[in-house]
């Protein structure tokens, strides 16, 4: 789940982590989100796409030659997007690295194929994971009829084992429009710390495990749990009594 609470701590159920990869995960602190630094941090890329409702796709055309500059994607809470269509490079390694990062795309048959670099450490799933400023984003967009389907892949030599692989589908609605995007930062922290957790002291990544009835061991991700072999890998792993959810 991707919205609302988003997903429970300790789920990381197909995300092909590696150890740095869950080691970051693990010191995630939802108090994060009340820090004024990241109070309006827009979603990332390959996030936004997942994270809420409707989104925007314009063009935007060179007013001489009338030739194609790029796609202008907009979003709900999120910070408008460019893909570039016009054949120029992606910045040097020293650039400075975004939220939305530096896209340019082509066509693949009737596939819009776009690839983004140059993105700053974010989320890929709101309970922790995460993916480095080393990621390579590769996203198609797939169009039938009034259906949009976005199949994004996360390559991150830092995080993950192998590349992370989801996809949504859109449908067109062109009579809605987009609220702009507010954002008013306000004193929500009333401590005086940064909210994590320290490696190995994070006491709630079993409570999904323990609820779910599900090993401890399977819900760590790591790429082996993502192919069905894995099933009757589970059936030898212990799994703990379960327990009721506490609801604050």
């Amino acid at each position: 789940m991707e919205r609302g609470q988003g997903s429970a701590l300790g789920d990381y159920l197909g995300i092909p982590l590696n150890e740095a990869g869950r080691l970051r995960a693990d010191t995630f602190d939802a108090g994060e989100w009340s820090l004024q630094d990241l109070q309006c941090r827009p979603h990332p890329v390959p996030y936004q796409w997942r994270a809420q409702g409707g989104m925007r796709i314009s063009k935007e055309i060179d007013p001489v030659s009338r030739e194609l500059v790029a796609y202008h994607v907009a979003f709900v809470r999120s910070l408008d997007r460019a893909i570039y269509m016009d054949g120029r490079p992606h910045p040097p390694e020293w650039a400075p690295h975004t939220w939305s990062g530096f896209s340019t795309g082509r066509f693949e048959g009737n596939d819009l194929v776009i690839t983004t670099t140059h993105l700053k450490e974010s989320y890929i799933r709101r309970n922790g994971p995460t993916m480095s400023d080393r990621a390579k984003v590769t996203e198609w967009l797939s169009r039938h009829g009034d259906y949009l389907t976005i199949t994004t892949y996360i390559d991150d030599p830092i995080y993950l084992e192998e590349p992370f692989i989801q996809s949504v589908t859109y449908k067109w609605e062109p009579h809605t429009e987009l609220e702009y995007f507010p954002c008013t930062i306000v004193n929500e922290n009333i401590s005086d710390r940064i909210p994590h957790k320290l490696p190995g002291k994070n006491p709630g990544l079993k409570e999904f495990s323990e609820q779910e009835g599900i090993p401890y061991e399977a819900t760590r991700g790591g790429a082996e749990t993502l192919y069905p072999d894995y099933r009757q890998k589970m059936k030898t792993m212990k799994v703990a009594p379960i327990k009721a959810a506490v609801r604050p």
